[in-house]
């Protein structure tokens, strides 16, 4: 048989296959659009709460005021007690609700610091986190005011005042991510982990799929290279459009790119021809990569902290080609640190090419010897 007729064979098998098709080419267009989707505000906005006013003055008054024109809290209800405010968090109609004490304003006045409560559900940390930011803004400059209108009245000039209090001013300029938002660190991070887990499933069930004629070497080459040529569109398309779709900085040239890319598709292909060989169905190989995305995304670093994950977790996640992927390919396109930065991450995707291929050849050679031998 030809090269050119191989070749058109092979792709036939691989592009009327519907798993294959959908796992490779839909997985990988349906998750660029679905899983960003939340993460198009950057950081969560606005926020719906209840105030209990118990103090019922001018200053709590303002206070509520304060809280309501920050950007990361709506204020939508007012609750005569806390119970109302209760049921009302209850009945999913806010999403927190902030009392504040009856001797609120005695204490400002007196130049103490009032205690105020927010309650709220904790388990949604970005939400819950966005409304306590507001509500500590709103509290430090409230605050802020009247402890410089006392040292004013001690005889403080309001210039030394003012100083005294902030003592420094912070000039925060992001180098990286400059929306400070989570698109910018999470999706292209998540956009590797989703070209290798959607590969890792074509390929696996292709292989498994394939006859026993359909493993000589001649035939693996050509769909080692029809998978590579593939994925590399597609993640062209990740790298390109995608990532100018989201506005998503991009510091690394389609060249560092390219040098980065082919050694990061080639191991996940040769990891796929290995998963083939050596589980039993092509189901196995689907639930295999589905149930191992979610340790892969924890255990890399951008997502959870690497230092509160267990060291040998860390260990066996450096065995697949996203251990150092992700993190390579966050030094070339966000932090703009070109090919010198990433030769670790280089050599580790090679060598992992290196493993796998060794891993696949030994054990084709086995089921060979096992099939002449029967």
């Amino acid at each position: 048989m030809s090269l050119f007729l191989l070749i058109q064979k092979e792709a036939k098998a691989i592009f009327s296959n519907t798993t294959i098709v959908l796992a490779m080419i839909g997985g990988v267009l349906f998750y660029a659009f679905l899983y960003p989707l939340p993460y198009q505000h950057q950081s969560p906005e606005e926020q719906k709460i209840s105030v209990v006013d118990l103090d019922k003055s001018e200053l709590s008054r303002k206070f509520a005021r304060m809280v309501n024109t920050s950007q990361q809290v709506n204020v939508v209800e007012q609750a005569n007690s806390i119970e109302q405010a209760k049921s009302q968090f209850l009945n999913n109609e806010i999403t927190g609700f902030l009392v504040i004490p009856s001797e609120f304003s005695k204490k400002l006045q007196l130049g103490e610091a009032p205690t105020v409560g927010y309650a709220g559900d904790a388990s949604y940390f970005l939400i819950y986190g966005t409304i306590v930011e507001g509500l500590m803004t709103a509290g430090g400059t409230i605050s802020a005011e009247y402890r410089i209108a006392h040292l004013a009245i001690d005889g403080t000039p309001m210039n030394a005042a003012i100083h005294s209090f902030r003592p420094f001013q912070s000039n925060y300029i992001p180098v990286f991510n400059h929306y400070m938002g989570y698109v910018q660190y999470v999706v292209p991070a998540v956009f590797v982990l989703i070209l290798q887990q959607t590969l890792l499933m074509a390929v696996g069930v292709r292989q498994k799929q394939s006859s026993a004629n359909e493993n000589t070497a001649t035939h693996l080459i050509v769909r080692f290279g029809i998978f590579l040529f593939t994925e590399l569109l597609l993640a062209c398309l990740y790298f390109g459009y995608f990532f100018d779709f989201y506005s998503i900085s991009r510091f690394g040239t389609p060249l560092e790119i390219l040098v980065l890319l082919v050694p990061f598709i080639s191991s996940v292909i040769l990891l796929g021809l290995f998963l083939g060989k050596i589980l039993p169905t092509p189901e196995s190989i689907l639930l295999l990569v589905l149930f191992s995305s979610m340790p892969i995304v924890f255990s890399a670093g951008f997502i959870w902290p690497s230092e509160m994950v267990p060291s040998i977790i860390t260990d066996i996640m450096h065995l697949l080609p996203s251990g150092f992927a992700i993190n390579g390919f966050l030094k070339l396109n966000q932090q703009g640190a070109g090919l010198s930065g990433v030769l670790t991450n280089l050599g580790g995707l090679y060598a992992l090419c290196i493993l796998y291929a060794f891993l696949f050849f030994i054990t084709r050679n086995k089921n060979n010897l096992k099939g002449d031998t029967e």
